[in-house]
């Protein structure tokens, strides 16, 4: 029996939980993922940035020998320019940057760290609101950056929003209506080892987003085993009420929607396609890609992914999440982030306001929890699902139209709320209903 001794080695370098260990990054060129389906089948590689041109291959040491094996051309994408990645701030010089953020605009910046990384590093996250050291009964949003470390682009934006609203706080209308009527949190990174590394992967080697619970593989969504930054992320979701976040990533231009890891339809399928052709259409180069019409995909449509933050965070939180990529190139010029920062910017502040189309409610008491099952009223009639609430609060982004909320607490008392979401409108610290 001939034996293949590269996918014999893959497999057994796989370690628990499914999780790839990174060790060879290429991309195959002018094929489909389908040409190394007994590598997928084993689960010993991770593919990424599905496109006409080929993809992105990552598995451990042996991917490189059996490509090779089977005549499969490829290039390395470890093989970067380094003089390119020279100018771009270090993980300090960010850090630097972030604490004189908030302290040149302490009434609206908190700077605070989520946790560690591998190699000890702050997992920096900004908290930007009015009343920025309490917790208000508000919209929770939030932006998430570079899990992956060698996809930077978006670092840099979150660093030219942040200063943006500062700057712009009280003086521009619309920054400062949405910043005193939401809680907005910003990581710029969520893998500063990677990023220092020239990696995508962590300091253990392993994608942070392939590493999250997989609403398919996984019963519940524990953190127990998983990287220490994905930990500090969990941790940091269970402990608010975040109803609308994107995260950022680099290899091309798209906003990609849930779900990523079935092809089933997303229970807000319609909803968050808008949201995300939404972001395309005020970023040209998204908006006239001539790969994905309209600048969007559906995430599985695409490609599939197991164990993403996307899918993760609505599943167990309902927080809706789309993935937006940002640039080609994964690591551009330093010198082009501030068109970059164009583009986006009109998208960046859009999205953020969405976060209005919702409806919620606050219990005056605490620790109320329980279960509200929506209904759709009006444009149409329609079971919109039930939803546990906890720590007294509950909030979610939906499609305009009259919605009525049965609430019923784990103490038995039952409670109706009728309550309308419209559309391009900010509600004076959102659309929260106050119950006793």
């Amino acid at each position: 029996m001939k034996i293949n001794v590269a996918l014999v080695l893959l497999t057994l370098s796989l370690p628990c939980m499914a999780t790839v260990k990174i060790e060879e990054e290429v991309f195959v060129t002018g094929q489909r993922p389908e040409i190394v389906k007994e590598l997928i089948d084993s689960g010993s590689v991770e593919v990424d940035h599905v496109s006409s041109e080929g993809f992105e291959l990552y598995g451990s040491k042996g991917l490189k020998t059996y490509l090779d094996q089977k005549n499969i051309f490829y290039f390395d994408m470890k093989l970067m320019n380094k003089k390119m990645m020279a100018d771009y701030p270090s993980y300090t010089q960010i850090t630097t940057s972030l604490q004189e953020l908030a302290q040149r605009y302490p009434k609206i910046m908190r700077l605070f760290s989520i946790g560690k990384t591998v190699k000890g590093r702050s997992l920096w996250m900004m908290k930007i609101s009015d009343n920025v050291n309490l917790d208000e009964i508000e919209p929770e949003f939030k932006y998430i950056s570079s899990m992956h470390g060698d996809e930077i682009t978006g670092r840099e934006l979150m660093i030219n929003l942040i200063q943006e609203i500062g700057q712009k706080y009280g003086s521009d209308t619309e920054i400062t209506n949405l910043i005193n009527n939401t809680e907005i949190y910003v990581m710029p990174s969520m893998n500063p080892d990677g990023s220092e590394l020239r990696q995508r992967a962590n300091a253990n080697g392993t994608d942070l987003n392939r590493n999250f619970p997989d609403i398919l593989r996984d019963r519940d969504s524990t953190s127990i085993g998983r990287e220490v930054e994905n930990q500090a992320v969990m941790k940091f979701q269970a402990e608010r009420h975040f109803a609308l976040s994107a995260n950022f990533h680099g290899g091309v231009i798209v906003a990609n929607y849930p779900w990523d890891s079935t092809y089933d339809r997303h229970p807000l399928d319609a909803f968050v396609k808008e949201l995300s052709i939404g972001y395309a259409e005020l970023n040209p180069e998204m908006r006239n890609s001539s790969e994905f019409p309209l600048g969007v995909t559906n995430g599985a449509d695409w490609y599939v992914v197991k164990g993403g933050m996307q899918d993760w965070s609505y599943f167990w939180h309902q927080d809706l999440q789309i993935t937006v990529e940002l640039s080609y190139a994964k690591w551009p010029s330093y010198h082009d982030i501030p068109d970059f920062y164009a583009n986006n910017r009109d998208s960046l502040i859009f999205y953020m306001k969405q976060v209005h189309r919702g409806a919620g409610f606050k219990f005056a008491k605490t620790n109320a929890e329980g279960v509200v099952s929506i209904t759709q009223i009006s444009p149409e009639k329609k079971d919109f699902g039930n939803y546990a609430f906890s720590s007294s609060e509950f909030y979610k982004v939906m499609p305009e139209g009259k919605y009525r909320f049965s609430i019923k607490e784990k103490n038995g008392s039952v409670k109706d709320l009728e309550v309308e979401v419209r559309k391009d409108e900010i509600g004076s610290n959102g659309n929260f209903a106050l119950l006793n």
